[in-house]
């Protein structure tokens, strides 16, 4: 890959790729490439918890966007370090503006502060990247800072701020006014100055580093308090592992949410009982049909066409009495019961099972 690529090529590809299109042409306008790209981010690198719109100003304190969320931000200073191999003349290779330049680095990495560990009130100090002067592109996204993007408040507090001497003395600051024209990267905590100037070189800088949990370790977390992976069992026997999703099918089943709680409600037609003790006409609802009889008795069924195909349900003699006082179960209209119009039970303790095809026809089973 050859490293001459010109200043065209170089602004089109960056220009393009921020707005989410592949760069295809020189002779081409963002507007006219019709291949979409993006900024790749691995899930250990992508913020999952809620960041404070407007935080406030104290060092080295964890903050949080609301009472009940945990602290995600902290406002920390960081050391400011030259890279070496960046020092150049703007004036003379033509890569500054029209301040006046000297030889000097233009680019400087940010790293914590060497006392962050005994500084700061981050629970996770001394753990993973927040440890003592660590680098932010070396952490691989696991320290960054909270980019300006976050916020809309006014004014918008995750600007990083860059200081010429001690940061604590507002008179360090490094502002418009010093003509310097600087600009730092969010991600990897690289600043760029354009134009050197000898008399203000940064030393240091105040920003918002994410403190809360990333994608990956929230997601291993909704997981972890669910139980891990979902097995679905059938009295006992697994039908799957790793389960996705759960479809409740049925007229009798109920599910409803409140939060991330499900609450599934079995229909209580599906294991209900009726005590018939006098002549009725049943239900589409009733399932079982309890007869404690002292006379003969019928029981109607309602039409046939009025069930779902396969609905079934129960007739018992729970008094066990029928040979005395018979129990006659009968349809409506033309509809039939193994192909008669009535069935009588009239042994004691007596039961039948029937269902229906959910049109015109009772069956015994």
């Amino acid at each position: 890959m050859s490293t001459g690529k010109t200043n065209l090529t170089s602004t089109q590809f960056a220009a393009k790729k921020l707005l989410g299109k592949a760069h295809t042409s020189n002779l081409k306008g963002d507007v006219n490439e019709s291949i979409p790209s993006n900024v790749s981010m691995p899930s250990d690198g992508v913020f999952a918890e809620t960041i404070p719109n407007s935080p406030g100003d104290t060092f080295f304190v964890v903050q949080s966007a609301s009472a009940n969320d945990p602290g995600t931000v902290e406002r920390v200073y960081l050391d400011v370090v030259s890279l070496s191999d960046t020092i150049y003349d703007a004036n003379d290779t033509g890569g500054g503006g029209d301040e006046a330049s000297t030889s000097g680095p233009h680019g400087y990495y940010l790293q914590l502060p060497s006392n962050y560990q005994t500084t700061s009130s981050n629970p996770q100090r001394g753990t993973g990247s927040f440890v003592n002067s660590k680098r932010i592109y070396d952490s691989r996204g696991s320290l960054q800072l909270v980019p300006p993007l976050i916020s809309n408040a006014s004014p918008n507090n995750y600007f990083l701020k860059l200081y010429k001497g001690d940061p604590t003395n507002a008179a360090n600051e490094i502002t418009s006014g010093d003509t310097v024209d600087w600009q730092v990267d969010y991600y990897s905590g690289v600043v760029f100055v354009q134009d050197y100037n000898s008399s203000t070189v940064p030393v240091s800088a105040s920003a918002y580093i994410y403190t809360g949990k990333y994608l990956n370790e929230k997601l291993t977390d909704i997981s972890s308090s669910a139980g891990g992976s979902l097995t679905v069992k059938d009295e006992g026997s697994n039908i799957t592992t790793a389960a996705t999703s759960i479809d409740f099918v049925g007229a009798a089943v109920v599910a409803s949410n409140s939060g991330n709680d499900v609450t599934v409600t079995l229909s209580s037609a599906v294991f209900s009982r009726t005590a018939v003790t006098s002549t009725i006409t049943s239900s589409v609802n009733d399932r079982i049909l309890g007869v404690s009889a002292s006379a003969a008795i019928d029981i109607r069924l309602p039409a046939a066409s009025g069930f779902s195909s396969g609905a079934n349900f129960i007739v018992k003699d729970e008094a066990g009495n029928a040979n005395n006082f018979n129990i006659t179960i009968k349809t409506t209209g033309a509809d039939k019961i193994d192909g008669a119009t009535s069935v009588m039970l009239e042994s004691p303790y007596a039961a039948v099972n029937i269902y229906t095809d959910g049109s015109s026809k009772f069956f015994i089973y």
